[in-house]
């Protein structure tokens, strides 16, 4: 007969099989872990996919807070400065970087609207905050500016981190320091698109989020050029309503450059000429009045002493040939 393992064996045995199922339980646990990241990136991804819909209606806000951004800066920069380059140069950076923006939100390509947002914002950030541009220029009338394009480009970062993944949001950035290191220094990076910046690569990374690699839901290819015709009116209609917050801009950039030009400083320093001689011209006219007044006064006395010495003349002269006729009748008589 077969023999079976006492008591004593039977709990050793099952010691050994806890311990060696804990053993493995905690090893799976560990490599579990260890590979949790992808597993865990995919639910992210699964949870916080972003629409088309919601990316559209998100850089359409994001570029209305930028216009409100900039006017106020704008508004501390400008108010009561009589300097009129300063003015000039704020009026004109405000009045590219709304028009870009609004320009960039009425683009017919939802994700390329994103990324050309980005691409302007951290450009901007770049040449006249992370310089120290803003301050030379406007001194501490550019605290205000520096805040709100930091603002803005913290705004333009969170939104793009709804739509890429971490490792994709480094890649775009790379791209855009490499390329301002290369190519930047300009002030006119209102102006600079996405496509200028990216190399294939960038490009590549574009394509991929299209197609569902990022947080944004895949887009139909089938279905994307009708999208695009049916958000046309929309963007129109956007663009339309926005444009008169910021058409007097162009008014005033006219005016700013004919008041900067060398002609137009020298027609309104002669102006002042000018306006200041007119202003002296009341204090003139009182003096010549006195003047006038003194005149008339002397001439009044000289007249009034001529006068009286004619009238003594006169007199004199009366009573002499009164005497003298008198003297001559009575001779006369005398005679006869």
């Amino acid at each position: 007969m077969m023999a079976f393992p006492g008591p004593q064996v039977q709990s050793c045995a099952k010691s050994c099989v806890i311990a060696l199922l804990s053993v493995l339980l905690i090893a799976g646990c560990a490599s579990g872990s260890a590979r949790s990241k992808p597993g865990e990136a995919a639910r992210i991804l699964r949870d916080q996919r972003i629409t088309r819909a919601q990316l559209e209606e998100a850089s359409n806000a994001f570029a209305d807070r930028y216009f409100s951004l900039m006017l106020a800066a704008s508004e501390r920069i400008i108010r009561g400065n009589n300097d009129l380059q300063q003015c000039r140069i704020m009026n004109g950076l405000r009045l590219l970087g709304v028009s870009s923006m609004y320009d960039i939100a009425t683009s017919p390509d939802t994700v390329t609207q994103l990324v050309d947002q980005l691409v302007v914002v951290t450009l901007q950030n770049y040449f006249w905050v992370d310089t120290g541009r803003a301050q030379t220029i406007w001194g501490p009338r550019a605290q205000c500016l520096v805040e709100n394009l930091r603002r803005a480009r913290e705004d333009i970062w969170t939104i793009a981190a709804r739509v890429f993944t971490d490792e994709q949001l480094e890649e775009l950035d790379l791209s855009i320091a490499t390329w301002w290191s290369r190519r930047g220094g300009t002030e006119f990076v209102a102006y600079v698109r996405f496509s200028e910046v990216a190399s294939v690569k960038g490009e590549a990374l574009i394509e991929t989020i299209r197609d569902g690699g990022g947080l944004l839901e895949p887009l139909d290819r089938a279905t994307e050029q009708v999208q695009n015709a049916n958000l046309a009116l929309d963007r129109a209609f956007f663009w339309s309503k926005r444009l008169p917050l910021f058409i007097n801009w162009q008014a005033e950039a006219l005016w700013y450059d004919m008041l900067v030009m060398p002609d137009t400083q020298k027609l309104l320093a002669s102006v002042d000429v000018m306006s200041q001689a007119i202003a002296i011209v009341p204090e003139r006219m009182k003096m010549v009045n006195t003047t006038v007044a003194g005149a008339q006064d002397t001439a009044r006395d000289l007249v009034d002493r001529i006068f009286h010495r004619v009238l003594v003349v006169l007199i004199v002269v009366l009573v002499g040939t009164f005497v003298i006729m008198k003297w001559r009748v009575s001779r006369k008589e005398a005679a006869s």
